[in-house]
């Protein structure tokens, strides 16, 4: 049996997977959709994806809930279709993994570092349903990633913590080159803060590819005291003969 995941973070290396929209997005499926309502439409497709990063050697999997939030999902027409989306993404990603991986709840910010239009209230309504249906569907941990600005991910850490003190918590930050948030705290204040709000692992994601990430742990300036961890994106994309590609490849990484 696996220990949980608060104590595997701290004893051991943990191998994350891969993006989601980006990989099917590779594979030819359009951008402007919805990739969280193929958890109801296309299982299959999310399911195989989960089961090749599982494959290659992730083993802290999260479920494609990434903007699985009725303000996001608002957009598609599909706000009423939180908890189904929600709970289909941790059946769809359990049902592809060994009882070895780490089956983790993803949460994306929902102003995105720009919505700033949408108010607290309405930021925390969302947080509270979507991280309830996660917690329900028996997730392993949640992953708070892509957050710009520490406030509102404080503010998601606080929503999981009124609902459950135990279960493990891992907080990413999409921080730029500057060594500070978007909201202008200090990259160590910043893990600080998250660290004393209930964090069980702090870190980063996307930025702009590996190199991204390694000036973002040089900037943060102050030994972190909880464990690192990081997932570093494919970098910048360009635009070729009517396709995004990424230079940042296997041998790159």
């Amino acid at each position: 049996m696996k220990p949980d995941l608060r104590q595997a973070l701290r004893s051991s290396l943990l191998t994350g997977d891969g993006a989601m929209g980006t990989y099917l997005y590779q594979q030819g499926f359009p951008v402007g959709v919805s990739y969280e309502e193929f958890n109801m439409i296309r299982p299959d497709v999310i399911e195989s994806v989960h089961r090749r990063y599982y494959e290659a050697g992730a083993r802290v999997i999260e479920t494609n809930t990434f903007s699985a939030n009725a303000e996001k999902l608002a957009k598609y027409g599909l706000e009423s279709e939180v908890e189904r989306i929600n709970r289909e993404g941790v059946r769809i990603a359990r049902g592809a993994v060994g009882a070895d991986a780490y089956v983790v709840g993803a949460v994306g910010s929902v102003r995105g570092g720009r919505r700033k239009n949408v108010r607290t209230a309405q930021v925390t309504k969302a947080f509270e349903q979507q991280i309830g249906i996660l917690l329900d569907s028996g997730v392993d941990g949640l992953l708070l990633e892509t957050f710009y600005d520490l406030d509102e991910l404080l503010l998601a850490l606080s929503v999981v913590r009124s609902m459950s003190a135990g279960v493990s918590v891992i907080c990413q930050l999409s921080a730029p080159d500057s060594g500070a948030t978007q909201d202008g705290i200090a990259l160590a204040d910043a893990f600080g803060r998250l660290e004393s709000a209930g964090a069980d692992a702090v870190g980063f994601n996307c930025v702009n590819g590996p190199n991204g990430i390694l000036r973002a742990i040089d900037n943060i300036g102050a030994p972190v005291g909880l464990p690192l961890s990081v997932f570093p994106n494919a970098g910048t994309p360009d635009y070729v003969d009517g396709r995004y590609t990424y230079t940042a490849g296997p041998d790159y990484f």
